[in-house]
């Protein structure tokens, strides 16, 4: 049985601090500056805002914390539901859209944010793309069901010169080049097995407050524009303002919260598609479609195995760690309170341990300094979308393989999975 995928739709030291910023990616090489013109080094970039729901907020007051510093500016909002879309209009003052596609025709748009639900954003994405713009996509990149569609915007962005960020703010940390060329130079020997985790207690995260329980579709909330290519089914004030409860929408822990710690690892051992997955877990506790308990096993070919694991039911924090053939990497969850970063033990008797303290993980304002300045700049951005595809592929195959009780194999010729 092949995996569901969605049909495709249609000033000079800041400047220096940003350059420095992007160089110190080292993911990917320079795009050729093509398409729509890039403003010059001192002029502030215009953001559109697509979708300015409960994450968006903090993206908007970020842009809104640059426009100060002249970097960037709030210039449109767009959101399916008019209170808040008024309410964002206020707060920024930018031109309110309720259709995307207005937006994307607004010439003051430099660079667009896409913060919809999960279903929306590659649809979204593609469509900024197009336009001409560069894209700061919330995470994940797509729908768990949409991997075709993650494939598209590395190709169209390809073709059209364009950069996508994705929000995946634990790769804000400055720490990623020092500890790939330590793995590269064998500090630990070779990476063998790979464990990250995210851990909270509640589902409060997707069970997000319901603004109005009276909310009905009509010219004031478009639910067919929320939809997308999802299943055409009755409106539901849950549906609509708690999406990320349900598969149609949302991927539960795997893409939402799983994310955030398995980037990191995938980065810094520089890993590509993978084997095979296996995922499990289920929803034991809270009411809802998505699990509460999410558990994927990604073996890579040749290794490492990296394992991903979650629970909604306990917040106790549990360290990353990479183990390899002659030592361990490790670093804490800072929501945990560990303090001491990143810490290194080499085998061998003459080794020291090697301790680098964070330089900035978990900081979006970061991710947006760094993309805001590749921008200007065409290199690419930390979390760039050739590595957010091949992110992308275990926790959709994870997913898939726990909503079928079956493996999961990648193909790596034809960059497809199916279960087995």
């Amino acid at each position: 049985m092949r995996a569901p995928n969605a049909t495709p739709r249609s000033g000079s030291n800041r400047r220096t601090f940003l350059q420095a910023t992007c160089a110190a990616a080292g993911m990917g090489p320079a795009l050729a500056a093509a398409g729509a013109p890039v403003k010059g080094a001192n002029e502030r970039l215009g953001v559109g805002f697509i979708g300015v729901g409960g994450r968006a907020q903090a993206h908007i007051d970020i842009v809104m914390a640059l426009k100060d510093r002249g970097i960037a500016e709030p210039v449109a909002v767009c959101d399916v539901y008019r209170p808040r879309l008024d309410a964002a209009a206020k707060k920024t003052g930018g031109k309110a859209y309720m259709e995307h596609e207005a937006l994307l025709a607004d010439p003051r748009v430099d660079v667009v944010c896409v913060a919809t639900p999960d279903r929306l954003h590659a649809p979204q994405t593609l469509d900024a793309i197009r336009a001409g713009k560069d894209v700061y996509c919330e995470k994940p990149l797509t729908h768990w069901g949409q991997f075709e569609l993650a494939r598209t915007i590395e190709a169209v962005a390809a073709e059209h010169g364009r950069l996508v960020q994705v929000g995946t703010q634990h790769m804000a940390d400055d720490n990623y080049p020092e500890i790939i060329r330590l793995i590269r130079e064998g500090v630990i020997g070779k990476p063998m097995h790979a464990t990250c985790s995210y851990f909270r207690r509640g589902d409060w995260g997707e069970r997000m407050p319901i603004p109005d329980a009276a909310a009905r579709p009509g010219p004031d909330l478009l639910w067919d524009r929320f939809l997308g290519d999802a299943p055409k089914v009755p409106f539901s004030v849950s549906r609509f303002f708690q999406w990320r409860m349900y598969w149609d929408y949302a991927g539960g822990p795997a893409t939402d919260l799983l994310v955030h710690t398995f980037t990191p690892v995938f980065c810094v051992l520089e890993l590509g598609f993978p084997d095979r997955v296996f995922g499990g877990g289920g929803t034991f506790e809270y009411h809802r479609e998505v699990p509460d308990q999410c558990n994927i096993l990604a073996d890579y070919p040749g290794g490492p195995s990296v394992v991903m694991t979650n629970s909604l039911s306990n917040a106790t924090p549990a360290d990353t760690v990479i183990r390899g053939t002659d030592g361990i990497i490790t670093w804490g969850m800072l929501q945990g309170g560990q303090e001491y970063g990143v810490r290194i033990v080499p085998g061998g008797k003459d080794r020291h341990e090697i301790v680098i303290p964070w330089k900035g993980q978990g900081d979006t304002s970061k991710l947006w300094v760094d993309f805001l300045g590749c921008v200007k700049t065409r290199k690419q951005p930390l979390c760039n979308i050739a590595m957010a595809v091949k992110v992308q592929a275990p926790l959709s195959m994870g997913i898939v393989s726990h909503r079928t009780s079956k493996v999961v194999k990648f193909d790596q010729a034809s960059r497809t999975f199916a279960c087995v």
